[in-house]
């Protein structure tokens, strides 16, 4: 499979915007766009809140590629502007828009034309605030008809080249409407007026009733964001959480205690999860990730999981390493800028630890081997009694550039340190080597240092 798409894009490249290329394996997208006259460097490829940028080449070209698709709704972002595609496994597909008239003059070269029309020219008509104040049943009522209202535009509408959208589209109609149900509570204290209000037995029926296990479903954002908030709704024990994270964790819990069809509850709970780690980070998230981990085994919904971690983890090898502000014994402040240019080797110790202290002969002799070359040792200190530091300082046992750099820094946060001594390496431009070094007295560090580029 991966042979024939490679054949298919080289070819695709190779001929530029003008070209086109066959169907290619089942489950693989791959989409060209030109841009005429750009606005922007660059085109952003939306899907299931997964971004993908891509920039434009001197001909305003680019190619995007989505693996394991069965089928998708895409959002396509240049500029300001945007566009609605739909896909499905083995397409390929042309986008040409003209940058800053992105919606009034584009074309779509695709099996899917006709449905990425129907996307772009059509919209969902909500009902309006007010309607909130209605009763529950009349507010039903009410919704019914705007959904069969978009049934029928559809229904009118020529997809004969994209039958296996008709069904999507449907189901996207249901849950988009779908979703005004589940605001309905909140929606109807506040317009109603009516603090009191609390839904009875049949509305939590109409909401259950939209819990349908079906793992094509599943490709679309709104069944996935209905179905995982009715995970909160339908729950009795703890619908009236509203932290955010103990909410989080607790949908995870009745996700799985809950939904009986394999691929619909890993596919729910990755969106449950993901959304929380997109919005809030991977700080404290030991329970979600152990429901996770449980569930989840889809290798492309664990592969997006990693990804979206290591857009919260700051110190990952190869990213810019955090800085601090941190003070030498006479009160001059330094960042991490101020070493720039050499390697720098940074110890974070405090006087009350032990095994910190042991290390300090060996960071002397490292400093000796190393006097005169490309590198920095840097004491970061922990401590919360800066006098001790001071004391430590003057007694003449430490190496190196020592400063204060205090308890519960975010330096220490973004590092997700919990034990000292610890040990940072970073290249000269202040990118991360490693972000748990070897300590001064094993071998492997002296060792490390002296292969490094350039160190002398």
């Amino acid at each position: 499979m991966k042979g024939l798409y490679y054949l298919v894009l080289s070819l695709m490249l190779a001929v530029g915007c003008t070209g086109s290329a066959g169907r290619i394996a089942k489950g693989d997208v791959v989409l060209q766009v030109e841009v005429v006259s750009p606005v922007a460097n660059d085109v952003v490829l939306v899907h299931h809140n997964e971004i993908s940028h891509q920039h434009l080449d001197e001909n305003g070209c680019t190619v995007f590629t989505l693996e394991g698709v069965d089928a998708g709704y895409i959002k396509l972002f240049h500029g300001r502007e945007s566009l609605r595609l739909y896909v499905e496994g083995g397409d390929v597909a042309k986008l040409t828009f003209r940058g800053g008239r992105m919606t009034s003059a584009y074309s779509f070269e695709g099996a899917k034309e006709q449905a990425v029309k129907y996307l772009n020219t059509i919209s969902l008509i909500a009902l309006p605030d007010e309607a909130f104040a209605l009763g529950f049943d009349e507010y039903v009522e009410r919704l019914k008809d705007k959904e069969n209202d978009a049934l029928k535009i559809l229904k009118a509408t020529d997809l004969s080249s994209a039958k296996g959208f008709l069904k999507m589209e449907q189901a996207r109609i249901k849950y988009s409407y779908g979703s005004a149900l589940l605001m309905y509570p909140m929606g109807h204290m506040l317009m109603a007026h009516d603090a009191s209000y609390r839904p009875d037995e049949a509305y939590y029926e109409m909401i259950d009733s939209y819990v349908v296990e079906d793992g094509q479903l599943a490709a679309l954002d709104e069944y996935r964001a209905f179905v995982s908030e009715a995970m909160h709704v339908l729950d009795a024990d703890n619908r009236s959480v509203r932290e955010v994270y103990p909410k989080t964790v607790a949908q995870m819990r009745y996700a799985a205690d809950r939904l009986e069809n394999a691929e619909v509850r890993e596919i729910i709970i990755h969106h449950i999860a993901a959304e929380y780690v997109d919005n809030f980070g991977i700080k404290g998230v030991n329970e979600l990730g152990n429901i996770y981990n449980t569930y989840v085994h889809s290798p492309a919904l664990m592969s997006s999981m990693v990804k979206k971690y290591e857009r919260w983890d700051l110190s990952l090898p190869g990213k810019f390493s955090p800085s601090f502000k941190a003070e030498d014994i006479n009160g001059k402040e330094y960042t991490l800028a101020d070493f720039r240019g050499k390697y720098v080797y940074i110890d974070l110790w405090a006087t009350w630890c032990g095994p910190c202290k042991r290390e300090f002969p060996y960071m002397k002799a490292l400093e000796k081997e190393f006097e005169g070359a490309q590198i920095v040792f840097l004491g970061l200190s922990v401590d919360k009694d800066k006098q001790a530091w001071k004391k430590m300082v003057r007694s003449g046992e430490l190496s190196g550039v020592q400063l204060y750099l205090g308890p519960q820094s975010k330096f220490q946060e973004a590092y997700r340190i919990e034990g000292i001594p610890r040990f940072i390496l970073l290249d000269k431009e202040g990118k991360i080597l490693n972000n748990d070094m070897f300590r001064p007295s094993e071998e492997m560090t002296a060792q490390t240092l002296r292969n490094l580029e350039e160190i002398r």
